[in-house]
């Protein structure tokens, strides 16, 4: 298959190069990308031409950090995104659960809500008490959109063992009443492992629907996701849900280009992942690319670990999962077998954490140099900030965060800390590798989203500005959404951008991000997604 796109705009994402007029693409690479008198040139009378209209073309998007096994299961819970009050929510779990199947052995799950919405009422965690509402015979659990909290149901809470003298060994990953009790409201670490144990569809079901949803993707122009997953596959199967990946990638029913972020939480857990072989895997379009571990959980929750208390809540600075020797640990396990790991930090103290285990990696381990990564870099200090970039660790950004977080950060951690944190420019302008994603479902994969708030520095709604100086150029949005998503998983020489050599992976757009005004930037549409040539999406 040889065919020539003529009548484009292409942003290429190769700095040498930046724009072009004509690509050519053999065997599913480009074999061409410049002038297109020169690139009519290069071609028979038997060329397929592909006339694009003036459109822009850019490569396609990559996001560099999300979960999506955990998006495909969202299409089985009920949507508590927009709820605005506790009982809204009740309602709302109330309504499905009358249409439930209660013969299917699944639970009543909610996923979504986030009470800093509240509008009515008071803005507050549910409780089990809430839940009860719904149902005190079948087990419910609703999930907060940060997914670092959930609320179970009285009788969830039995199902999984819940109780006082469990909720005293957990401390602050479960709340209790005044007499000690759990009243449903469980937090990181235990919250992953009751997910993890709650019955969801066979494993061959999730797989299909897994595939089923690229789809999903195309539209949205993304041919490349980095997602955790490990965890949310079926108790037990984490290592057969990989090997079935595998398996769809190399027969191509797994077209897009997937790369596990494969997350540990205990020392027992990361000595079992690296005693199989699976952190090895890279088959097809299918790779482990790195180990993952929690360090925190989030700013909304308050369980984002800070170095001080909260501004809004001096009783708390969120919850340290992780001493600093157990951290190290892991750093260390990474490292010496040259395997990049990517670190959740969100507060500047689990910030702080993470650059130390990480920096003793490197300088116990100086031979080898993996790509290591820390997800989410939020709250941070300017020292902080050039650190990273001094250790060369890579930034996974999610820009649509602000379009929630620039209305609640000043108020959590003050105004000083405020105006050094989320400072994508900074990034960028410390010479290291950022790249762009979404962490969906916390929020939408629209790559659109994203890049609004990266190039404006406002909310979706167009509210703002939170520190226009951090704002970035349309170029370097795109870039960090397309080729420094490849350069993360190692594929830089492969795909993310549009040269002669890398596969044919790109998208058109229904208009010139470069020219429309930016309250356009969010009404962009793919109109057309190629994954090695092959059209995957049409509009």
């Amino acid at each position: 298959m040889e065919y020539i796109i003529k009548n484009a705009k292409i942003a290429t994402m190769d700095r040498e190069n930046p724009f072009a007029e004509s690509a050519i693409v053999k065997d599913g690479k480009f074999i061409f990308c410049g002038a297109q008198s020169e690139a009519e040139k290069l071609v028979s009378p038997e060329t397929e031409v592909l006339d694009f209209g003036g459109k822009l073309v850019t490569p396609s998007f990559n996001d560099s950090h999300m979960h999506y096994l955990h998006y495909v299961k969202t299409k089985l819970s009920v949507d508590l995104w927009g709820t605005v009050s506790v009982d809204n929510i009740v309602e709302k779990m109330s309504k499905a659960f009358e249409h439930f199947d209660r013969e299917s052995g699944l639970w009543l799950i909610g996923e979504g809500w986030n009470h800093d919405y509240f509008t009515e009422g008071e803005k507050r965690f549910p409780t089990a008490k809430d839940l009860d509402k719904i149902s005190e015979d079948y087990p419910v659990l609703i999930m907060r959109a940060c997914y670092h909290v959930g609320v179970l149901n009285t009788k969830g809470m039995m199902l999984m063992g819940l109780d006082s003298e469990k909720a005293a060994e957990l401390g602050a990953f479960c709340e209790t009443d005044e007499n000690g009790n759990p009243n449903g409201v469980i937090k990181e670490n235990y919250f992953d492992e009751v997910k993890s144990k709650l019955p969801y569809p066979d494993l061959s079901v999730l797989i299909k629907m897994m595939l089923e949803s690229q789809e999903d993707l195309y539209e949205q122009g993304i041919t490349a996701v980095q997602s955790d997953d490990v965890k949310y596959a079926p108790e037990g199967r984490a290592y057969e849900m990989l090997e079935e990946l595998k398996k769809a990638s190399l027969d191509g029913r797994l077209k897009v280009h997937y790369a596990e972020q494969a997350l540990s939480q205990t020392k027992a857990e990361v000595d079992d992942w690296f005693s199989h072989e699976h952190y090895k895997m890279r088959d097809g379009s299918f790779k482990v690319s790195c180990l993952k571990i929690l360090s925190d959980g989030s700013l909304g929750a308050r369980t984002a670990f800070l170095k001080e208390p909260y501004a809004d809540d001096p009783s708390t600075s969120g919850i340290q999962i992780y001493t600093q020797e157990e951290l190290d640990y892991f750093a260390l396990e990474a490292q010496k077998r040259n395997i990049p790991v990517a670190i959740h930090a969100i507060g500047n103290g689990a910030m702080e954490m993470c650059l130390n285990a990480i920096e003793n990696a490197k300088n116990a381990y100086p031979e080898y140099s993996p790509r290591h990564a820390i997800v989410h870099c939020q709250i941070t200090s300017k020292e902080q900030v050039e650190r990273l970039c001094r250790l060369g660790i890579i930034p996974l950004t999610q820009p649509v965060f602000i379009d929630y977080d620039m209305h609640i950060v000043y108020d959590r951690v003050g105004k000083e800390l405020a105006e050094t944190s989320y400072v994508w420019k900074d990034y960028m302008e410390g010479g290291v590798h950022e790249a762009f994603g979404t962490d969906c479902p916390v929020e939408n994969f629209k790559p659109m989203r994203g890049i609004y708030c990266a190039v404006t520095r406002k909310d979706c709604k167009g509210r703002g500005h939170y520190l226009p100086n951090q704002a970035v150029s349309m170029y370097d949005a795109l870039y960090a959404y397309t080729a420094e998503g490849s350069y993360v998983s190692g594929d830089e020489d492969i795909r993310g951008k549009i040269k002669a050599g890398m596969e044919a992976d790109f998208i058109i757009l229904d208009r010139d991000l470069f020219e429309i005004p930016e309250e356009e930037i969010l009404e962009t549409k793919v109109l057309e997604t190629y994954i090695g040539g092959e059209r995957v999406f049409k509009r």
